[in-house]
């Protein structure tokens, strides 16, 4: 009996082994060699940090990790692959007590149908082993497709690498989002408590209107701090959104708007552009002409 079940054993790992190695490899490319999106400055030495904290000084430990998280990051693309796979190198994962792992960590995919962007999946990597690829979806059909992932929202990564399988087309696609608008706001638009990577509202808003916003969140750090107004007065945007009265009590609010006639004073002398136009609140987005 005890043979038979080791005969039994052995047959059904060389027929597991077997079916294993039938399957197509994965062959990956680097996020950033395709097209990002949703990033407030594009120069920046990592390609998935938000903000150079070498060059911009000021920030408490707190905000430097919060703005070199990938929040609001996605990468467009193109391929007829049946199934992707994602391999993370992350610089410091995040475990936020109430933000789940798969808007924590995870990875979220979208894939246009008609002009929508339709969700098709979200996954994440294993806590325990987070730099080993994971499959993200399978069994997709061959046809080409457009698709848009969103990075984690509350991690900082230092690769993120796309895999399809070998013999199958990855290219960058052109940016599906048009004019560039740059938001600082605090947990809410950093996507605090979301289910997942591309949850937040300035990502759905994104997909609804086809208009590209650039997250400048950091969750209860959201104060027009002075540092913050330096990264905003170097960035190449049509318009601004602070969305920036979530964290204070009224007196601090009350000091915010002192702090607002100064920051508005800074855009005014020092980067002052026909393009831009300046949103004090998120619902007078619909006032600005940028359609």
């Amino acid at each position: 009996m005890k043979q038979l079940l080791l005969s039994l054993a052995i047959l059904l790992t060389i027929s597991a082994s077997a079916q294993t190695s039938g399957k197509p490899a994965f062959v990956y490319t680097e996020a950033s060699e395709l097209t990002l999106t949703g990033k407030l400055h594009t120069d920046t030495p990592n390609p998935y940090h938000r903000v150079d904290t070498v060059r911009y000084k000021g920030f408490t430990p707190t905000e430097n990790f919060q703005v070199r998280m990938s929040s609001g990051i996605a990468v467009a693309f193109r391929t007829n692959s049946s199934a992707i796979s994602i391999q993370t190198t992350f610089g410091k994962p995040s475990f936020p007590t109430n933000t789940n792992g798969y808007s924590g960590r995870g990875y979220d995919l979208y894939i246009r149908s008609e002009g929508e962007w339709i969700y098709a999946e979200s996954g994440l990597p294993s806590d325990s082993k987070p730099e080993k690829p994971f499959t993200l979806i399978n069994d997709m059909d061959g046809s080409m497709k457009e698709c848009l992932l969103y990075l984690p929202l509350y991690s900082e990564v230092n690769s993120v690498k796309i895999g399809v399988h070998e013999g199958a087309t990855l290219e960058a696609m052109e940016n599906p989002f048009r004019h560039r608008i740059g938001i600082f706001g605090s947990s809410f638009t950093h996507g605090i408590s979301t289910s997942r990577a591309g949850m937040s509202y300035p990502m759905q808003l994104m997909r609804w209107t086809g208009l590209q916003f650039l997250s400048l969140a950091c969750r209860g750090n959201c104060k027009l701090q002075p540092h913050f107004a330096d990264v905003l007065c170097d960035a190449d945007v049509d318009a601004l959104v602070f969305d920036t009265f979530s964290n204070p009590d009224a007196e601090m609010i009350e000091v915010d708007v002192r702090k607002c006639g100064e920051l508005l004073y800074l855009f005014q002398v020092f980067c002052f552009d026909a393009r831009i136009r300046v949103v004090l609140t998120f619902k007078a987005i619909r006032s600005v002409p940028l359609c």
